[in-house]
C-alpha cells in the first residue's frame, strides 16, 4: 500500500522541483486530490460497505431510544421522530468516523520508512527545507530517496483526520435543523461556528500539507527515474578536524 497516486495534475514533476511554484490555491487543489486518492486506496469497497452497515446499525440503535425519550417529555413539539433520526444519524456518523480513523492510522503505520521504524520528527526538517509554503520544491543533493519515502508518510499522516473532520462538518450541518426544531438550542447554535471552524480548518491544513508533499514526492520520483549517473550526488562528508585514518 503506497501513496503513489499522481495528484499534481497540470504541474510537471520535472519542473516542480526547480523554479515553478503552483501557488497556494492550486496547492490546495493538488492536496485535496492527493487526500482523496489516498483515502480511496485505504477505504476499499469492502470497507465502505462495512462503514455503511455500521452507520445504519448505529443510527437505528440510537434513534429508537431517543424517540422514546422525546415522546416522554412534557414539552414535545410534535417532531420527535425527525429530531431523533437526525441525532441518531449524528451518533452513527461519529461511530463511522472512529472506524475510518482506525483504518487510516493502520495504513499510515504500514508505510515503509527510509530508515526503518523511527520517530517521524527525524526527517521533519528535511521535508520542511525541501518545499516552501508556495509549493516551490528544492531537493538537496542525494536526498531524493529519503524524501520520496518520507513524503508518502507525510501524506498518509495528513490524511488520518480527514474522514473524521469531514463527517464532523456534515454532522454539524445536519444537526442545525434538528436544533431549530427543538426550539431551545441557543447554546448549541452559538457553538456551531466554532465546530464548523474546527472541522474546516483541519481539512484546509491537511490539504495544504498534502499538496506540498505531493509536489515533493513527484519531484523526488522524477529524480529517482533518472539514471544513477545523472542524479545529483551529495558532497562527501569532510570531518571537521581532518581525517585520522592513516
Amino acid at each position: 500500500m503506497t501513496a503513489d497516486d499522481t495528484t499534481a495534475g497540470d504541474v510537471d514533476a520535472t519542473t516542480a522541483g526547480r523554479d515553478a511554484a503552483p501557488g497556494r490555491r492550486p496547492l490546495l487543489r493538488i492536496g485535496a486530490r492527493t487526500l482523496i486518492a489516498w483515502i480511496a486506496r485505504v477505504v476499499t469497497p469492502r470497507r465502505r460497505t462495512l462503514a455503511a452497515i455500521v452507520l445504519l446499525a448505529v443510527t437505528v440503535a440510537a434513534t429508537i431510544p431517543l424517540r422514546a425519550l422525546f415522546l416522554r417529555t412534557d414539552d414535545s413539539v410534535g417532531d420527535e421522530t425527525a429530531l431523533a433520526a437526525v441525532l441518531g444519524l449524528a451518533v452513527g456518523a461519529l461511530a463511522v468516523a472512529v472506524l475510518l480513523t482506525i483504518w487510516m492510522v493502520r495504513a499510515s503505520r504500514r508505510l515503509p520508512s527510509a530508515a526503518g521504524d523511527h520517530p517521524r520528527w527525524r526527517d521533519a526538517a528535511l521535508i520542511d527545507r525541501a518545499v516552501d509554503p508556495a509549493g516551490r520544491v528544492t531537493l538537496a543533493p542525494g536526498t531524493a530517496e529519503r524524501v520520496a519515502v518520507e513524503a508518502r508518510r507525510a501524506i498518509a499522516a495528513a490524511a488520518i483526520g480527514v474522514p473524521a473532520a469531514t463527517l464532523l462538518v456534515l454532522a454539524i450541518l445536519g444537526l442545525i435543523p434538528a436544533w431549530l426544531l427543538q426550539g431551545e438550542a441557543s447554546v448549541q447554535m452559538l457553538l456551531t461556528p466554532a465546530y464548523l471552524f474546527l472541522g474546516l480548518s483541519g481539512l484546509w491544513t491537511a490539504a495544504r500539507t498534502a499538496g506540498r508533499m505531493a509536489l515533493l514526492r513527484d519531484a523526488a520520483d522524477a529524480e529517482l527515474a533518472l539514471p544513477e549517473s545523472e542524479r545529483t550526488q551529495a558532497p562527501p562528508v569532510v570531518p571537521p578536524h581532518g581525517s585520522r585514518l592513516p
